[in-house]
């Protein structure tokens, strides 16, 4: 009787330890975007479900389509396979078909993850993690701290509507102006990867490159919106590049004044699409005269560059006060939908489109 009683008393024991194992090993996730372009609600985590809202951004009441793709957030404490769910998908376009988050474990070395979209208002995705901190964003981040590091002393040509500095880099003595603006809508931080393998491969190749060309470089055009984790507009509820006609905001009267103060040869306007399966520019009607050729050299050297603009000619028709229209100039537009290819990481694919167009500068 005792011997069975015993037995009784370990198999209790162990029934205990097993549960308070369970329990121990259970999911405590803390979620955290309060940090330089964060952007995440965290709405309730229940049997290892997590449902989320990306923040509204400040968009005038008169706009029709409030864009607000971005997001980026940390996720910590997680031991066990869970679902995430974004539930406030504004889905213009359908752009968010064929969408897969982008997840690191080390917020360096961004990979992704496949994520459905339902009823086309929802992103979900489950993930068995390696480790038990993940970081999450629509696409690998470039914060505003990074963007002041890609060059020394940088002058200063303005002020955000928050009083951030917009910095400006001028490169090389040639007497052919070229100009790269980054950053007008700062959820597309492909568009700063771009410009970090252009400003590479120039660096290689400065001898011949500085003595051809002068390059006048703004790493950041919006760092307002950059920092607060927006996808489109400024603090002000401002989308730059829609501003280039009436320049109310500060950001694109600075730029405008050196524009016209240091004059042009050949402006790009550095951007992300999250419709488009392809890279691709976007053609307006007086198009520059050597857009032709720096569109075909792209697409040899990438074929995931389209030659068509994705841009249907019906949209076309309105876009009237950007950037390109004041300029001329050329807007390169980075499918930010890419997969991973054959690169370690994302960001390694608009890294190379830089990188390629400063090669096409190269061979003028």
């Amino acid at each position: 009787m005792r011997e069975i009683q015993t037995k009784k008393k370990i198999s209790k024991i162990k029934k205990n330890k097993t549960r308070k194992n369970s329990r121990n090993n259970q999911n405590k996730i803390a979620i955290n975007s309060e940090f330089e372009s964060g952007n995440i609600i965290h709405k309730s985590t229940n049997n290892n479900k997590v449902v989320l809202e990306i923040k509204d951004e400040p968009y005038k009441k008169s706009t029709k389509n409030k864009y607000q793709n971005w997001f980026y957030f940390k996720v910590m404490g997680i031991k066990q396979r869970t679902r995430f769910t974004i539930k406030n998908i504004h889905n213009y376009d359908n752009d968010w078909k064929g969408f897969n988050v982008c997840y690191s474990y080390d917020n360096k070395t961004w990979k992704r993850k496949t994520t459905r979209l339902v009823n086309k208002t929802k992103l979900e995705w489950s993930i068995n993690p390696k480790k038990s901190t993940i970081w999450f964003a629509y696409y690998p981040p470039y914060p505003f701290s990074k963007s002041k590091k890609l060059f020394h002393n940088m002058k200063t040509i303005g002020k955000s509507g928050e009083g951030r500095p917009i910095y400006m880099k001028t490169l090389g003595s040639g007497k052919y102006k070229v100009w790269l603006i980054s950053g007008q809508h700062p959820g597309e931080t492909v568009n700063s990867w771009m410009l970090e393998g252009f400003v590479k491969r120039l660096m290689e190749r400065k001898n011949k490159m500085f003595k051809k060309f002068t390059f006048y470089i703004i790493p950041n055009a919006n760092p307002d919106g950059n920092v607060h984790g927006h996808w489109y507009v400024t603090k002000q509820g401002i989308n730059l590049n829609r501003d280039w006609k009436k320049f109310k905001s500060p950001e694109v009267k600075a730029i405008k004044k050196q524009i016209d103060t240091i004059g042009y040869n050949l402006v790009f306007d550095l951007h992300g699409d999250e419709g488009s399966k392809n890279h691709f520019l976007v053609e307006i009607k007086s198009k520059h005269p050597l857009f032709d050729f720096i569109n075909k050299r792209l697409n040899q050297k990438n074929k995931h560059f389209q030659i068509e603009n994705y841009y249907k000619p019906k949209y076309m028709k309105h876009v009237k006060d950007t950037l390109d229209e004041y300029t001329m100039g050329i807007t390169m537009e980075c499918a930010t939908k890419h997969g991973l290819f054959n690169h370690k990481t994302l960001q390694q694919e608009p890294i190379k489109i830089g990188k390629d167009l400063a090669d096409i500068l190269y061979e003028l």
